[in-house]
């Protein structure tokens, strides 16, 4: 009993130890991707004629409910009518 004891919380350590580096290396690998910068949405808006389909005030709606959702953290780099 003592036995079985020890095996089943060496075993459920190691799964903690394995799932909290998991998390962890998750988190790290996130924000070392984030520090890297897309082009910048200016580009985006200069890009030609898609820009012009589609109306400022709608590109405006859809830049401030990105950075509502994202807390800030967001960008919007391209914005592209989706055909049927």
């Amino acid at each position: 009993m003592n036995e079985a004891l020890k095996l089943m919380l060496t075993g459920m350590s190691t799964v903690f130890f394995i799932l909290i580096m998991v998390v962890v290396l998750g988190n790290v690998i996130i924000r070392i991707t984030n520090r890297f910068e897309v082009a910048p949405l200016s580009a985006a808006i200069q890009s030609g004629s898609k820009q012009s389909e589609l109306e400022s005030s709608k590109l405006a709606a859809i830049v401030s409910a990105v950075q509502i959702t994202t807390k800030g953290k967001g960008r919007v780099t391209s914005v592209e009518k989706m055909s049927d």
